[in-house]
């Protein structure tokens, strides 16, 4: 994991698998530390039977695996779940275990659409470029994605344009930023489609861009300048 934990707890002796990041925790600190740099990515499939046993069984905690199964059984929250772990354990501060439970009940607002956006773009910022691209196009497919607005499905397609874009597959990006634009209207959208045609060589497709919307001068002053910096 990149860092030390003192653990406190007992170690496992066989690990429970966190299987969405193929991931395997040894103690209840390792796992608040899943939680805790994971908040965005947790759903409520991270309420398992398969977890409160590993609790009650590997780390000797049968009164915690009671408690989490009781929540589960009274349909709880997935932020009183993660609740009942982190107090359990003390791992984290008390201000890092409020902006855990902040977050998660400011997702159980959202729809779940709005929610699996989230935890796309989250992927992303963590640079798993693959999976946020499967995320992505899994939300753009859905049929929940006609009964969103035009900003939040052109900001879809915007983000999976730079997913394709940081993995240097620029044909795919140019196709996702042009959608992007047509749907937002962001000059950030058209930018990006233009740079996208830049990084392909592809002069002649550039100065059809530049004709169909009606690029100003500032604009491609704007983008050489980019160009010049990231190269």
């Amino acid at each position: 994991m990149g860092e030390l934990l003192l653990c406190k707890e007992p170690i496992a002796a066989m690990p429970y698998y966190i299987e969405g990041i193929s991931w395997n925790v040894y103690s209840l600190e390792e796992l608040c530390y899943y939680v805790e740099h994971n908040t965005y990515l947790l759903e409520k499939d991270f309420m398992t039977e398969e977890l409160c046993t590993w609790i009650g069984k590997e780390m000797k905690n049968s009164k915690l695996a009671e408690r989490l199964r009781d929540i589960m059984r009274m349909d709880g929250r997935l932020s009183e779940f993660v609740l009942a772990i982190l107090t359990d354990c003390g791992y984290c501060p008390r201000e890092s275990m409020k902006e855990i439970i902040r977050i998660l009940r400011e997702m159980e607002e959202k729809s779940d659409f709005e929610c699996n956006k989230v935890r796309a773009d989250r992927l992303m910022e963590k640079e798993k470029y693959l999976s946020s691209i499967y995320e992505y196009k899994n939300l753009l497919e859905s049929s929940e994605a006609g009964e969103q607005s035009k900003e939040l499905i052109g900001a879809i397609w915007h983000n999976l344009g730079t997913a394709y874009a940081r993995l240097f597959l620029f044909g795919e990006a140019k196709h996702c930023y042009e959608k992007a634009y047509r749907l937002n209207r962001h000059m950030e959208s058209l930018k990006e489609y233009m740079m996208s045609m830049h990084c392909m060589h592809d002069e002649s497709g550039l100065e059809a861009a530049i004709v169909k919307y009606q690029i100003g001068e500032d604009v491609l002053n704007g983008i050489r300048h980019e160009l010049a910096h990231a190269r």
